[in-house]
Order: C-alpha cells, then structure tokens, then sequence
C-alpha cells in the first residue's frame, strides 16, 4: 500500500496513476480525510463489450420451446 498526502500526490500525479494499477493507493487531505484511488477497467478502447466477459450456456431447445416456457410460467401468475 502506498500513501500519499495531497502535495505528493498533486507533483507526481502519473507515479500514483501508475501505482494503483498494481497496489493499493491512499491520498491523504489536509483536513485528515483518506481517498484510496482505485483503476476502473475500461475495455472500450478495446471495442469490447462488457458483456463478453459473462459465460455463456449452450441449451439443446429452440426459440419455440423458450416461448412456451415463458407462457405458461406468466399464466401461472
């Protein structure tokens, strides 16, 4: 973990980006509040949709079987 209080941070704001992709980072303020600085992953630079990542199932039943499942699960309601 490494910490930083806000004038440090302010001179070297590239090292701590570069740090908080790999290490925990703290910002300490003046008026003694903690920031902890956390990378968001971002793959749309990548044209990735986030929805890639999720796995997926392969099921032997057709768009027909998926509909009537569907009606009568909602005329049970």
């Amino acid at each position: 973990m490494l910490v930083f209080d806000v004038s440090d941070f302010t001179k070297n704001v590239s090292k701590v980006f570069d740090a908080a992709l790999t290490e925990e980072v703290i910002i300490n303020n003046s008026d003694g509040k903690c920031y902890k600085l956390l990378p968001v992953k971002n793959d749309s630079k990548k044209g990735k949709s986030s929805l890639e990542d999720i796995p997926c199932i392969t099921a032997n039943i057709t768009t027909q079987e998926i509909v009537e499942i569907i009606r009568e699960n909602r005329a049970g309601i």
